[in-house]
Order: C-alpha cells, then sequence, then structure tokens
C-alpha cells in the first residue's frame, strides 16, 4: 500500500515537471538573477579552472561553476536574495565575499582576485556595497521588500510603486481597454497604452488575455520585490512595446515564519472626502486583512536540494 501510494505521488511530479518543464526554462532567465566575473591572480592573470560557490543565505541552497580557461565564470538563474561566494583554487588563499544582495532581473558582475596560499590563509570580504551591471543598457528600478513594507499604500496594490519611477504614470482605462477592474492599477510608460505593457510574476506571463491588462495583483505580503524597466529592455522579456514590470514572490527560509494584518480604513480615521464635503453622508468602514506562513519543507524528497515553501492568504471586507 505504501508502495503503491509512493509511486502515485512520483508519477504525478513527473507529470508536472515535463508538462510545466517547457515553460519553466523559458520564464526563470527573467525572474531570477545573474552572477558572473572573472578570476585572477595577484598580477592579474587569469586562474583557470577556479571552484565557485554561491550560498543563498537565507535558504543553505547553492550554486556552483568552475571559471573557464579565460578565466570567466557565470552563475545563471539566481534566485533573487542574499548570498555568499566562495573560490578555490589550489595554491591560492580560499577567497569569501559576504553581503552580496541580488535582485529581480539582474545581472551582476564581480570580478576576484586570487592571493597566493601562505599558510592555510584565506580572504574575507565583507560588504554590502552593490554589485555593478556594466552589461546592460536598461533604464530600470527596483522597488525592494523594505520600500513596500513601509511606505504607505491605499488599498494595498503594491503596483502602484511603480509610479515613483520616473516616466510611468496611470493608464487611463477608456484608451488602455474597455475592461475596468478595480482590483489592479493600470500603468503607462512614457504615454503608452497600458495593454503594450508585460506584466510577469516569477517569470511567467501575468496578462489577461482578454482584456490585455494585468491579471488580479497577488497580495502584498506575497511579493519580495520588482523590477520596473522602462525601455532598452532585453530580448529574454518580448512582447512588450511598453515596459515591463516583473515581479518576484517571497520564498520560505529554513525557519518557520509569517505575519498576520489587517489593514483598517474607517470615518473615524480617514479625512473626508474632498467630493464629500459637510453636511453629506460620509461613511468609510473596510478591512483588508490576511497573513503568510513559510518555512522549510519536503527535506528527503531530493539528495541535493531542499525545498522551501510560502503560503499567503488576503480578503477585503468592506462594512456598511
Amino acid at each position: 500500500m505504501k508502495l503503491r501510494w509512493s509511486l502515485q505521488v512520483l508519477f504525478a511530479i513527473v507529470i508536472i515537471f515535463s508538462a510545466g518543464a517547457h515553460a519553466l526554462f523559458a520564464q526563470v532567465s527573467s525572474a531570477g538573477a545573474q552572477l558572473s566575473g572573472t578570476v585572477t591572480d595577484a598580477t592579474g592573470a587569469v586562474v583557470a579552472r577556479a571552484a565557485l560557490t554561491l550560498r543563498d543565505l537565507d535558504t543553505n541552497r547553492t550554486y556552483t561553476a568552475t571559471a573557464t580557461e579565460a578565466g570567466f565564470y557565470v552563475l545563471p538563474n539566481v534566485t533573487p536574495g542574499r548570498y555568499e561566494l566562495k573560490v578555490s583554487y589550489t595554491g591560492f588563499a580560499n577567497f569569501t565575499r559576504t553581503g552580496i544582495v541580488l535582485t529581480v532581473g539582474q545581472t551582476a558582475t564581480i570580478n576576484v582576485t586570487l592571493d597566493v596560499a601562505s599558510r592555510g590563509d584565506q580572504i574575507m570580504v565583507d560588504t554590502e556595497a552593490p554589485v555593478i551591471e556594466p552589461t546592460k543598457t536598461e533604464i530600470s528600478q527596483v522597488i525592494g521588500t523594505s520600500q513596500i513594507q513601509e511606505l504607505p499604500i491605499s488599498g494595498r496594490l503594491f503596483t502602484d510603486f511603480a509610479l515613483l519611477t520616473p516616466g510611468v504614470a496611470t493608464s487611463r482605462t477608456s484608451l488602455g481597454t474597455t475592461f475596468t477592474d478595480f482590483e489592479t492599477t493600470q500603468i503607462s510608460f512614457a504615454g503608452m497604452r497600458s495593454f503594450s505593457n508585460e506584466i510577469t510574476v516569477d517569470g511567467a506571463d501575468f496578462v489577461n488575455a482578454s482584456s490585455g491588462v494585468q491579471r488580479a495583483t497577488p497580495p502584498q505580503e506575497s511579493v519580495q520585490e520588482f523590477r520596473v524597466v522602462n525601455n532598452s529592455f532585453g530580448s529574454e522579456y518580448g512582447r512588450a512595446m511598453g515596459g515591463i514590470v516583473n515581479i518576484v514572490t517571497k520564498g520560505g527560509t529554513n525557519q518557520l515564519h509569517g505575519s498576520i494584518y489587517d489593514y483598517l480604513q474607517n470615518n473615524k480615521a480617514n479625512s473626508r472626502s474632498l467630493l464629500q464635503p459637510a453636511p453629506l453622508p460620509y461613511a468609510l468602514r473596510q478591512n483588508q486583512f490576511g497573513g503568510t506562513l513559510g518555512g522549510g519543507g519536503a527535506r528527503n524528497l531530493l539528495p541535493t536540494r531542499r525545498i522551501s515553501l510560502i503560503t499567503s492568504r488576503s480578503s477585503t471586507r468592506p462594512r456598511r
């Protein structure tokens, strides 16, 4: 009985991964980040075949690579987050750099210089300085977790933060589409219509095929960060004539964690609208509440990977 159940679960996993494999490989490049650079010694000569390990500080997931004969390395499709980079090669001191922060859609460059080993020396670099992107020409801005959580916003539509980016404004519904969706914010890049944009969530297309605009906005608590790309974006995005909003959701960590919130709007605390001056009746009672729960799971599902999960729930309830 136990064997049959295990085979059924394995078969279901194979079917799911087989059906979505093509889409996942096509989507991951825009949802993740990429780290590359050159490994050299103190004289500037390249160090070929050096071993590199990039470790996620929140989940302990690792990405590995080996430098080419020209000393070049690349770590593609890296999940946005905080990382530690280790580089080693025979005859040289081990190199470790912490405080690396990679964001969604970023193409970062970190060049590594190794020193000759002397009695087990080890080079440690601890910095929070942002890594550079010398290979990109796009004009973009990342809206991070701290901005999403701390900036005040009415209605908890986090995509409104895209309006902080130069050249981005609210799109007029009558010019963009005949459909009106009050759960989304239609935005315009440099005067383009809203259905000229591309909205992605974790690399998947998030545009409504009927209206041409984005689908219902994910709960704000479930979003880690998003990148707003104005123009000159790469071919990995495609489709858009206006701009790109590239959203990445939160993932679980090795520690159980969560949050509970209740966003309250009430006429006792909110000021009266200019369109409803006294003595016109004015009533406002709305609760937006929800929570998240995340943590590590499925430790033994794969021999070299630990799967981390997070779930989110949000609801809006107007009162009269």
